[in-house]
């Protein structure tokens, strides 16, 4: 026999699955596949793990933490949006527990798992590299928030700007500052919904501008993408990067580039970090309304708990989504 009772997390590291497909297995869901649900069922019965709904539903409804699962911490976006949370948390008398996933879907799981282990009340998702399977898991399990993509449905509640509004403010800058084309540098790992997503949206925004667009892949270092681009790309350019980290990079690579006049880069990215501020950088960047975003996550995080007396949701509350509008902060970086 084992030295303690078996959990969700020893049933899941033992089938060799995620703690939340596990509690979904277990609780019978139609979402998972058979094969996988009799698999999970015959662990759980080996481990001889036991059912306690109640407690551990009690614990949920009485717990004052709301967990945090950022990617990185490489990322000041990242950082600034824990601060706001915490903030907006603390506000409401919770207490907000941060966890680094990184870009290993191991890890991720294991951190998301310890956050359920602790039976937090809720968790936030900043830009979360999962699947959208795997996220609306942990929304049958937990109310759950994602800042920064859309919701992929099932009940995980989403905040995030309009990323249409956003490339258009970008493309249209650049536009008149005179690039005749543009290159969008993202990375090539990392949050595949959200790099999607914008993507898509600069390339609607460009066609829209009757303005060239190609993409480059990168990875922690966007400098061999930014002087490829450059180098192929002799006429006025428009270098819209991913985010800021990579936009820092960007600005030596360029320095080292010698380019007439006639043959400008300018440069615009997205989070408008204190990155961007500063002034060896100057930065174009798209601002994102972190304490709105903030605040709007731990509140829809609290109505869905039942931690909100205002608001009473019904259990089968289906997604719900706040769609914030950007703003372009303009710096030296899209100048002549």
């Amino acid at each position: 026999m084992s030295a303690h009772a078996a959990t969700q997390s020893d049933v899941a590291l033992a089938a060799g699955v995620s703690r939340s497909l596990v509690s979904l297995a277990l609780a019978g869901s139609p979402k998972v596949a058979r094969e996988t649900r009799e698999r999970i069922e015959q662990v759980a019965r080996d481990l001889g793990y036991r059912v306690n709904v109640s407690a551990s539903s009690l614990a949920r409804r009485s717990s004052t933490i709301i967990g945090l699962v950022l990617p990185n911490l490489r990322n000041a976006f990242f950082e600034r949006m824990a601060r706001c949370l915490n903030e907006a948390a603390s506000d409401r008398g919770m207490t907000l527990f941060v966890t680094v996933g990184s870009e290993d879907p191991v890890a991720l799981h294991r951190a998301i798992d310890s956050l359920l282990g602790v039976r937090v009340a809720g968790i936030a998702m900043v830009s979360p590299w999962l699947t959208g399977e795997d996220v609306v898991a942990v929304g049958e399990e937990v109310a759950t928030c994602v800042i920064g993509r859309k919701t992929p449905g099932g009940r995980i509640d989403a905040v995030h700007i309009d990323e249409r509004a956003a490339a258009g403010l970008v493309v249209e800058h650049l536009r008149e500052r005179g690039a005749s084309s543009l290159v969008y540098v993202r990375p090539r790992s990392g949050d595949e919904t959200s790099r999607h997503e914008r993507e898509i949206a600069l390339t609607g925004a460009a066609e829209e501008a009757g303005l060239p667009l190609v993409v480059y892949g990168c990875h922690d270092e966007a400098g061999p993408a930014v002087r490829a681009a450059v180098s192929t790309h002799p006429e006025p350019l428009g270098l819209v990067m991913h985010n800021d980290v990579l936009a820092i990079d960007a600005v030596p690579a360029l320095r080292a580039v010698h380019r007439s006049q006639d043959s400008p880069v300018f440069i615009a990215s997205y989070d408008n970090t204190y990155l961007a501020q500063r002034e060896e950088f100057s930065l174009t960047s798209i601002n994102q309304p972190e304490p709105v975003m903030a605040a709007r996550a731990i509140e829809f995080i609290c109505q869905r708990a039942g931690l909100d007396s205002q608001v009473t949701l019904p259990a089968d509350e289906p997604a719900r989504s706040v769609v914030l509008a950007p703003t372009l902060a303009i710096r030296a970086s899209s100048a002549r």
